[in-house]
């Protein structure tokens, strides 16, 4: 089994294309598609404003905010309205028919209006974003991408820094596990379309990477975050704490998102650069900020923080509305048509957002029957060809000197021809 390794280093394939909340007022800076340079996502900005809790910040106990205020900029800037109308016009609803497993820290409960006691609400969040219900009152406010998939619970840890004696951080064993007991329940029984969404980073494991490929080898598409900025010394990665480096790739630090086999998922929000890993891993991007979702109070927040786990959340909530408009398709042309749809221009992908940002209207409606859903190979450059064998090189080494002699000579005679002429 091949390790791609600790390293960093670029990635071995390519597809071809619990306090109390305070309220948050989040000035959202969001990509829209435009032109672009190649290779670069292109950045057209819109401004917009939403208040409400924000989504970590709010326990079981918070009762005093229960919900937003202003436009879920995040959806706005993906268009997923217009994206859902398309859905509906097919006949079905947006995300019906698909699965979508969230392995984070526990989501049960995350469409209703009861309060959920767990130590944190990150998977709420990323369920929320998937297909979280739309607020109603005291003013409507979109949430879910693809409100009617079906969203499984697969928690692989309690909170992301532990707290009390007991919790469980996010592990790469216990990951691994997860995702073997996902591959297995698959191997054994029916096998719907799935959307895994890992939100979460951990450092490379052999047995992580074994898992991986045989959840992947049961025909689900999966997704994952590219990679945070560590929050303080000692968190993971080690080393990358503060601004990126000249260089930086955490392409090979970062799993699951550094298995070639998932869709790792970077942000696009200009101005994240300082909390989130540059990676040649990415394959992807979304905003990753300012997402209307759920909290554990059962009402309604906003996540604020620039974030891969919640641009991951968004791009597993486009796959699933995507692939209710076209049930026919497989994991691997849905992810060719996830990549060959994205806001990149068709350029060399970037260490920011990859092959650009997800765009679900443009990967509904585009017809790309004819784009191969195998990955291919980037055409490496020929060879120079094998130096010849110079036959005429030491006739020509002789005449250089030859040259090279006579003309010392005639610097003699030119000097010499004054004394020469006053002996006449």
């Amino acid at each position: 089994m091949r390790r791609l390794g600790h390293g960093v280093g670029g990635r071995s394939s390519r597809s071809s294309r619990s306090a109390a909340g305070g309220l948050a007022s989040v000035a959202l800076g969001l990509t829209l598609v435009g032109a672009a340079p190649v290779g670069a996502a292109p950045e057209v900005h819109v401004v917009a404003d939403v208040e409400g809790p924000r989504c970590l910040q709010v326990s079981a106990t918070t009762t005093d905010q229960l919900t937003v205020k202003g436009d879920n900029a995040a959806n706005l800037a993906l268009h997923v309205k217009e994206a859902q109308a398309l859905v509906k016009k097919a006949g079905t609803q947006p995300g019906q028919g698909v699965q979508v497993v969230v392995v984070d820290s526990g989501i049960n409960g995350f469409r209703g209006t009861t309060p959920v006691d767990l130590p944190t609400g990150h998977g709420f969040a990323v369920a929320g974003i998937i297909a979280g219900p739309d607020q109603v009152e005291p003013t409507r406010v979109d949430v879910g991408i693809a409100p009617d998939a079906d969203v499984v619970d697969a928690p692989f840890y309690d909170t992301l820094e532990r707290s009390q004696e007991g919790q469980r951080i996010p592990m790469a064993a216990d990951l691994a596990q997860r995702l073997g007991e996902l591959a297995a329940a698959r191997e054994g029984g029916a096998r719907p379309r799935a959307v895994v969404v890992v939100p979460a980073q951990v450092p490379y494991s052999a047995e992580l990477e074994a898992q991986v490929d045989r959840l992947v080898a049961t025909g689900v598409l999966l997704v994952a975050a590219s990679g945070d900025r560590p929050s303080g010394d000692g968190a993971f990665p080690d080393g990358y704490e503060g601004e990126a480096a000249k260089g930086e790739d955490a392409a090979d630090v970062i799993w699951p998102a550094a298995h070639p086999k998932v869709i790792a998922v970077g942000v696009s929000t200009p101005g994240s650069r300082g909390t989130v890993l540059r990676s040649s891993a990415i394959d992807l991007a979304a905003p990753g900020f300012g997402a209307v979702s759920k909290a554990l109070n059962g009402g309604w927040c906003v996540v604020d923080g620039a974030s891969t786990a919640w641009a991951a959340a968004q791009v597993a909530g486009v796959a699933a509305l995507v692939w209710s408009a076209h049930p026919d398709e497989d994991a691997a042309q849905l992810r060719n048509r996830l990549e060959q749809t994205a806001s990149g221009n068709g350029g060399p992908s970037s260490p920011i957002t990859g092959y650009g940002v997800v765009q679900p209207v443009e990967a509904i409606q585009r017809d790309i029957a004819d784009m191969r859903a195998e990955r291919t190979q980037q055409v490496r450059p020929a060879k120079p060809p094998r130096a010849q064998a110079d036959v005429l090189a030491g006739a020509r080494h002789d005449a250089i000197w030859w040259g090279l002699g006579g003309g010392a000579a005639l610097v003699v005679l030119l000097l010499l021809r004054p004394l020469l002429a006053r002996r006449r």
